[in-house]
C-alpha cells in the first residue's frame, strides 16, 4: 500500500511530465495551426486565399482547407485532453494534499 506522500510525488512527476508535453503542443497549436485555420474559414470560392496573422499567404482550395481542418480538430482534441488530464490530476493532488 502506497502512503500518502508517495502518492504526491507520483502525481506531481505525472503533472510535470503532461506540462512539459503540452507546453510545444500549445505553441505550435496557437501560432501555427489556429492562424492557417482561421485564414480561411471564411473563404467561400475555390482557389481564393487567405493571410494569416503571421502576413503569409495561404491557398485555400479545398485539399489544404480539408487538411487545415483536420489539423485543427485533432490539435483541440489532444490540446483539451491533455489539459482536463492535467485539471483532475491537479485536484487529486490538492485533496491529497489536504489530508496530510
Amino acid at each position: 500500500m502506497m502512503t500518502v506522500p508517495q502518492k504526491l510525488k507520483i502525481l506531481k512527476f505525472i503533472n510535470i511530465l503532461l506540462i512539459v508535453f503540452l507546453i510545444p503542443i500549445l505553441l505550435i497549436y496557437l501560432m501555427l495551426i489556429i492562424p492557417e485555420y482561421s485564414a480561411c474559414n471564411d473563404a467561400m470560392f475555390e482557389g481564393e486565399k487567405g493571410i494569416d496573422i503571421w502576413g503569409s499567404k495561404i491557398d485555400c482550395d479545398a485539399e489544404s482547407r480539408a487538411f487545415s481542418e483536420a489539423f485543427f480538430q485533432m490539435f483541440s482534441m489532444i490540446v483539451g485532453g491533455v489539459s482536463f488530464v492535467l485539471i483532475l490530476i491537479n485536484i487529486f493532488y490538492f485533496r491529497l494534499k489536504k489530508r496530510l
